[in-house]
This record gives structure tokens, C-alpha cells and sequence, in this order.
């Protein structure tokens, strides 16, 4: 396909802050540009999301986009993309995918992509029902989030799996946690990192120490991440390194002996997959789309939800066993590669020349 084929695109993100939706955006706005397409962010100025797409030179448009009900934001998005001859919006919230229907409503030659990142299903009324029959395609992380969206009927949504650089994790070099913990190569380092949040399991995470370290005392445990969760974990546990937000995690993850997704309800796990790219042997609940990353027993080992006994034996498997725990280091590489920032920008692509 000639690049002149391809669809001119708008990505619309309105968060302030920034989380894994928003380096999701980012990262496919530059694969995409990679690939030949046009692409504009429109985004809040000054928010996060703003600040990262101008360091990587991704042409921005922003508007106030403040409420589900912006019709000001949407009539200027409407004009834009039609100056501009922008052929599809694709949004990536439930707040963004209000504004790209109200802006179709102003100019109804745009057709609208929306991506679901989470499992929570949408609501159903009769307003909702009106509105997301202007939504033309829906893209879902994961077979586990298709599910949960009934709203739409099953032949309008595609599963594209998210995708990350796999070769920044597997160049990191280690050595840079052992480091700053004061720990010799010997000691065991045990985490769990990304957003700090009740659903996604820390709590079982804490409750599983006490086990571990009682077969394998020279081991250490680290949460990397942030949130307001935070201070109710300390109190559970005050034997745990709390590190916060940090943004070396492909060194982080690297010296790691096992990495632990906890979550009750995981619409993907991407920070399963560069765990797994960076070679480190993963402990996993068997929930939503995690089962579709990991091949139990060969990528990683996957225990069920909210159970500490079960997830402190698998680790102290991983810890105890060398060749286990090689054998999920290179499985979980290998599968890793299935899962790149490229193929998810390709699917993605395809997806939006199905719309012309």
C-alpha cells in the first residue's frame, strides 16, 4: 500500500495525567508516523500527554476538551478536521468518545475508531445505545475486554494487543536496583510495578511475604509505581521497598528474580509483557487478558486471583528452582516478541483502512 493510501488520522486524548493509556497513545502516534500515516494528538495544553507528544515530535492540535459535554471543543475539532481533510478520530476514553461522536455530529463524513483499554463494561441506555451507533469501529485490548463490552455487537470490535519496544527491554543492562538497595548478587529481589491501585493486587502481594521469606530468608521486596494507595500498603507491610514512580524500569526490571502481576481484573498486562521482554520470570494471575500473554508453565506461571498461599508457592518455585526459572526467562523473551509496539501499529493501521 502507497503511503498517499493511507487515511489521515486524529488521536484524541483528554487526560491531564499521565498513565499506561497515555504512553499507549504516544507510542502508537509514533509508530504510526513511522509507517507512513498522518497523524494529529488533540489534547488538553500543558497536560502530560501534551508535554511527552511535543518531545517526540508528534503534531499536536489542543482544545479545552473539559467535560463529556463539550460542544465547543467538538464543533472546533469538527472544523479542524475538515480543513485538514482528517479522515478518522480515534478515541481512547470514555469522556473521548463522547467528543468524537458529537464532533461527527458536526461533520458526519468522519468516521470514529475508539479503543478499549479496560474490562469494565460500558452502560447500557438509551442514550448510550443512539450514540455508540455512530462509533464505526471498536478496538479492544484483548479478547477478556471484548467480552466485556456487550454494548456493541461482536463482529463491529477487533482485538489489537497492545505492544511495546521489546528491544529496550532485552538492551537494559542490570544492576542499577541491587545497586541502589545495597544488595549483593546473591539476595533475591521479588516486585510488582506499575500503577499502585486495590484492583491490582498488592495487598495479596504482601500477604504472601511472610511464606516466602520463611523458605527463602536472603530474598528482598520491592512495589515500584505510584498512588494514594500507598500508605494503607506500608502499614500492611513495612518490610517492603516502596520505591514510587521511577522511570528506568526496563534497568529496574532487569534485576529482578521474579515479577509478580497481581490484579483481580487485568484487561491486558503491559508491563507483563516487558517484564517478560527483559527476561524476567513472571508469577501471574490467571485473569482477563494476562491469560492470553502467558503460556502457563512456559512464558510464565499463572495462579488464581487473590490467593496468597498459591502465589507465595509459585514464587518460591521460580526462586528455588535455576532451571525453572531459565526456562521462563527465555520462554517469556520469546513470547514477549509477539507483542511489539510495530505489529500493534500495523493491526491498528489495517483496522483504519477498513474504514475508507
Amino acid at each position: 500500500m502507497e503511503q498517499t493510501d493511507f487515511p489521515k488520522v486524529l488521536q484524541i486524548n483528554s487526560m491531564k495525567s499521565w498513565a499506561g493509556g497515555e504512553a499507549h497513545v504516544c507510542l502508537l502516534c509514533k509508530e504510526l508516523v513511522a509507517l507512513g500515516t498522518s497523524v494529529v494528538l488533540t489534547c488538553r495544553p500543558g497536560s502530560a500527554i501534551d508535554q511527552k507528544a511535543r518531545e517526540d515530535n508528534i503534531p499536536v492540535f489542543n482544545l479545552p476538551l473539559s467535560a463529556t459535554v463539550d460542544f465547543r471543543s467538538a464543533w472546533r475539532l469538527a472544523k479542524y478536521c475538515k480543513e485538514n481533510a482528517i479522515d478518522i478520530i480515534h478515541a481512547h476514553t470514555g469522556r473521548d468518545y463522547w467528543l468524537a461522536i458529537w464532533t461527527k455530529f458536526f461533520n458526519p463524513q468522519l468516521k470514529i475508531v475508539i479503543t478499549r483499554h479496560i474490562r469494565s463494561p460500558l452502560k447500557n441506555s438509551a442514550l448510550r445505545r443512539w450514540a455508540y451507533k455512530r462509533i464505526d469501529t471498536v478496538i479492544a485490548v484483548s479478547q477478556a475486554v471484548k467480552q466485556a463490552i456487550t454494548i456493541f455487537p461482536s463482529e463491529k470490535i477487533t482485538v489489537v494487543h497492545n505492544g511495546i519496544d521489546v528491544e529496550k527491554f532485552l538492551a537494559a543492562q542490570p544492576g542499577t536496583l541491587r545497586e541502589e538497595l545495597g544488595i549483593s548478587p546473591q539476595t533475591k529481589i521479588v516486585g510488582m510495578v506499575g500503577r499502585v491501585n486495590p484492583t491490582k493486587g498488592h495487598e495479596t502481594f504482601l500477604q504472601s511475604i511472610p511464606e516466602i521469606r520463611s523458605k527463602l530468608p536472603d530474598t528482598v521486596f520491592v512495589v515500584i509505581g505510584s498512588g494514594d494507595y500507598i500508605s494503607e500498603l506500608k502499614s500492611m507491610n513495612s518490610d517492603v521497598n516502596f520505591l514510587g514512580m521511577r522511570s528506568n524500569i526496563p534497568q529496574m526490571m532487569k534485576d529482578l528474580d521474579v515479577f509478580v502481576m497481581a490484579s483481580w481484573n487485568e484487561p491486558f498486562g503491559l508491563v507483563t509483557v516487558e517484564a517478560m521482554a527483559a527476561g524476567t520470570p513472571v508469577v501471574a494471575t490467571n485473569t482477563g487478558g494476562t491469560a492470553e500473554i502467558i503460556i502457563d508453565g512456559e512464558s510464565g506461571l499463572l495462579i488464581p486471583p487473590k490467593d496468597p498461599a498459591k502465589l507465595a508457592q509459585a514464587v518460591i518455585r521460580v526462586l528455588a528452582d535455576n532451571e525453572l526459572a531459565d526456562k521462563l526467562k527465555t520462554g517469556g523473551m520469546i513470547r514477549a516478541k509477539k507483542f511489539t509496539m510495530r505489529d500493534m501499529a500495523i493491526n491498528t493501521l489495517q483496522v483504519y483502512t477498513l474504514q475508507q
